[in-house]
């Protein structure tokens, strides 16, 4: 449940918003529905990983890959048929990276404030 409410909620907002959205909303929802850490974490991460893997892949197939291409030359990558791929890995791990620290730090608040005094 979790996953897919990160998933679309992102998806929606990201539409109009800047991308680091997905931190303060990531936060609120593993506050309020997240069971454990690992499971905080690996939900924010594959929420946010994949969502960005198939929006990058909606974005870059339809003009043949030449944005994509072009950072891969920014970031030296070798010149490889494939450099397209490697920059929307690196795009997903960075936004699930942010997603899943994300909704870590909401699970731990939650744990924070649930100790008792």
């Amino acid at each position: 449940m979790l996953f897919l409410l990160i998933f679309v909620i992102c998806l929606v907002l990201q539409l109009f918003l800047p991308w680091w959205i997905i931190a303060p909303i990531v936060f609120c929802l593993a506050f309020w529905k997240a069971r454990s850490a690992k499971k905080a974490f690996a939900v924010g991460f594959n929420a946010i990983f994949i969502l960005w893997l198939i929006m990058g892949l909606v974005k870059t197939l339809p003009n043949e890959n030449i944005l994509a291409n072009r950072v891969g030359q920014m970031l030296q990558l070798p010149d490889l048929s494939f450099n397209w791929m490697i920059v929307l890995l690196i795009t997903g791990l960075v936004g699930g990276l942010a997603s899943g620290l994300s909704a870590l730090a909401g699970y731990y608040f939650k744990e924070a404030l649930n100790q008792p005094r």
